[in-house]
């Protein structure tokens, strides 16, 4: 079976994040048939360790889940592999599935399965299985050619604030302003493409227009750009608006609302104020070194609650981001908090990654050193096992966190002919 076939499987079993129990049974069962020792800890991240293995393997075995995920409908495009109306999990089921592949094949290696990566890599925080082999490749990142060797740092930022409302004193009508149709993407990896924030998008317009808030709603994870918001706000009779504006689709309301929260005009001026994306480049490796992802808003009859997520590639650098961003939201009298933090993996070439570098020149045009603006586990996992050199590699893999996500079919086999090779250099 090959290593796609074993994706599409994997495919067939829900594996959103806080949702993966059936994947978790199924990678069970599998390395049990395999031979291999199976260990699990109690926040389900699996061990599947070989007695002479040197080099272990390691991937998330959770995925985010857009649209309609986790039911995947897949299909094949123009050499891409893909899910209608929602995200595919290649992010990082393709490394799981390599993992299986060389399993099933009874390779001299150990293999590691993390569990709940994509909402604060809980698993690897709270890793408590024994890693004896000295050797790590992470399979978890998403362009071909490149080895690893570093990533960025992160925390998660949470705002909140009481509501208050009272009675609109003028006569105003109600308008329900709807943004759904933006591309979405990674928080980390898609930062500096330039794709727009749905949150953004709506204070933007409303910053310019009289109104009365009544609601303020978007996003749909903390690690990925938003693609939906909404708003519903009066305003008063002489202002008429359009039934399209730019990506905004607005609809007049038949029930007027006048309960407005109090200087609810502050809140679309603070969204529109805060500085979305990247915040500063590495020129060396031309790389993001820090950005900020204003990524959910969220309210209900008591509060409003924000959250952001934080990037850097240097730890020090992450502190004065979040400091930053949190004194932004003071301002604005939010109580703030942080959560979620995870360290930056700086990038130092090993002997390790020398011959990973090694093999790949050989299937490849370029296998460069390059780190990534995301968070891998990698950083957490040297702190866990400082004996441990790591590298990391994987396929081309475009749009993860969002429903646009793709695999690319030739780089998956490119990837994995180059991993057999990695794994036998590293067997006994």
């Amino acid at each position: 079976m090959s290593v796609l076939e074993i994706f599409k499987k994997i495919c067939q079993l829900p594996h959103c994040s806080h949702e993966a129990h059936a994947l978790k049974n199924h990678l069970i069962q599998e390395a049990k048939l395999c031979g291999y020792e199976v260990s699990v800890d109690a926040y389900d991240n699996i061990l599947c360790a070989h007695p002479k293995a040197k080099l272990i393997l390691q991937s998330h075995y959770d995925m985010v889940c857009i649209g309609e995920a986790p039911n995947l409908e897949l299909y094949e495009e123009e050499g891409y592999l893909k899910a209608k109306n929602s995200s595919l999990g290649a992010d990082n089921g393709i490394g799981i599935a390599m993992m299986l592949s060389l399993m099933r094949k009874n390779k001299c290696i150990s293999c590691l399965f993390t569990a709940n990566e994509e909402v604060g890599l809980i698993g690897a925080q709270n890793l408590s299985l024994p890693i004896k082999e000295s050797l790590m490749l992470n399979l978890d990142t998403e362009e071909e050619g490149f080895v690893y060797i570093g990533c960025a740092g992160g925390t998660d930022v949470i705002c909140t604030q009481p509501l208050r409302r009272s009675e609109i004193d003028e006569a105003v009508h109600s308008y329900h302003i709807i943004i759904d149709n933006l591309p979405g993407g990674h928080s980390g990896v898609d930062i500096h493409k330039s794709i727009p924030s749905a949150l953004k998008e709506l204070a933007a317009f409303l910053v310019h227009i009289p109104h009365y808030l009544i609601s303020f709603e978007g996003g749909e994870r903390r690690n990925s750009i938003s693609k939906r918001a909404s708003a519903v706000i009066s305003v008063p009779e002489g202002v008429i608006l359009d039934e399209k504006v730019g990506s905004l689709e607005i609809r007049a309301l038949k029930d007027v609302h006048t309960q407005m929260i109090d200087k609810g005009h502050k809140i679309s001026e603070m969204i529109h104020a805060f500085a979305q994306g990247v915040r500063s480049m590495d020129t060396k490796l031309n790389i993001v070194q820090n950005s900020i992802n204003l990524a959910l808003v969220h309210m209900d009859e008591d509060q409003i609650k924000i959250s952001l997520s934080a990037r850097s590639m240097d730890n020090e650098e992450l502190l004065r981001l979040v400091d930053e961003t949190m004194c932004f939201f003071k301002a604005f009298d939010f109580e703030v908090k942080s959560e979620g933090s995870y360290p930056a993996w700086k990038p130092e070439p090993n002997d390790f990654a020398y011959a990973v570098q090694t093999v790949c020149q050989k299937h490849f045009e370029k296998a460069d050193f390059m780190a990534i603006h995301a968070g891998l586990e990698c950083a957490i996992l040297k702190s866990y096992a400082p004996h441990l050199d790591i590298a990391s590699i994987g396929p081309n893999i475009y749009n993860p966190h969002s429903s646009r996500e793709s695999v690319e079919i030739t780089s998956v086999n490119k990837v994995y002919t180059a991993l057999e090779e990695i794994v036998e250099k590293f067997s006994d």
